[in-house]
């Protein structure tokens, strides 16, 4: 079985999350203790914290995060944090303290599987609709334990529209992906982005990897590179001017890369893993010699 629970950035929710976190103990009060008696000991529990409505897509819904079930679609946003964790301990009541400004009696426990920080992209474009609609549901019932319906274990919680988001045929199921690829698609500014790397370095080489198209395929590969926005949606005003230095040359494959997964990566951060993946291949070739 496995279980969503968002909690809200309220006052008390930014005390009491990191300390649940922290001991790998959640709970809650008697009027939401009827789904959390069914959590049994390795069932898995999904922590949603937070979700905010990006500015680069104007004005948020009425009453956002609070949206209807047949409007999923636009409970989408960035999310502070999303936590993966399995139950060590089934239901059980106890009064001991563990949070400062309440007992939430009813509880289990758990241990983090995977966390992820720091603005993950989220909704239907990234996750399954089944996981989103409970996450919703939880968000509206302020943060009661919702079982996730048609999944049966953690790999499915990504959806299939995900693993095509870097396609280039962006359709109107991928919103937050289009939003980004409208800025990087402007002609005029990536134009001029090439131009300016050209008069400094005299060559267009992939940021991350390095790659030359030109030096690889000739006059066929001349000028050829795309170019990727580096600030984060979630921070970008929707009429914000795009610089020459919001962006970075990218190869194709880094650009796909750099927007895989539903926590899109910086630069350095692909490039750091990058490099520690060609370091490896470079050791493994030296002992084979």
């Amino acid at each position: 079985m496995i279980w969503a629970i968002y909690v809200s950035d309220k006052p008390h929710s930014r005390v009491n999350f990191p300390i649940g976190m922290s001991n790998g103990i959640w709970g809650v009060h008697e009027s939401k203790k009827k789904t959390i008696k069914r959590i049994e000991a390795n069932d898995y529990v999904v922590f949603v914290y937070s979700i905010s409505w990006l500015k680069a897509e104007g004005t948020p819904p009425k009453g956002f995060s609070r949206v209807g079930k047949d409007k999923l679609d636009l409970f989408r946003g960035s999310v502070q944090k999303i936590i993966f964790g399995k139950v060590t301990r089934a239901y059980y009541q106890d009064e001991k303290e563990v949070w400062p400004d309440d007992t939430y009696p009813h509880r289990f426990n758990f241990e983090i599987l995977e966390r992820h920080d720091n603005g993950v992209m989220f909704g239907t474009e990234f996750y399954h609709s089944s996981f989103v609609e409970a996450v919703r549901y939880s968000a509206c019932t302020q943060g009661s334990i919702t079982e996730v319906n048609d999944i049966k274990n953690l790999t499915q919680l990504k959806g299939v529209s995900s693993e095509n988001v870097g396609d280039y045929g962006v359709d109107e199921g991928k919103p937050i992906y289009r939003v980004h690829k409208t800025r990087e698609r402007d002609p005029k500014l990536t134009k001029d982005k090439k131009q300016q790397v050209l008069s400094i370095t005299g060559k267009l080489c992939c940021e991350i990897c390095n790659f030359d198209f030109y030096e690889c395929y000739g006059d066929l590969g001349l000028g050829f590179a795309e170019c990727h926005h580096l600030e984060p949606l979630a921070l970008r005003e929707s009429n914000k001017k795009t610089k020459l230095d919001d962006l970075a040359i990218l190869c194709a494959n880094c650009h796909r890369m750099i927007h895989y997964p539903t926590q899109w990566l910086s630069v350095e951060e692909l490039k750091e893993k990058y490099e520690r993946q060609r370091n490896k291949s470079i050791d493994k070739s030296t002992e084979r010699v």
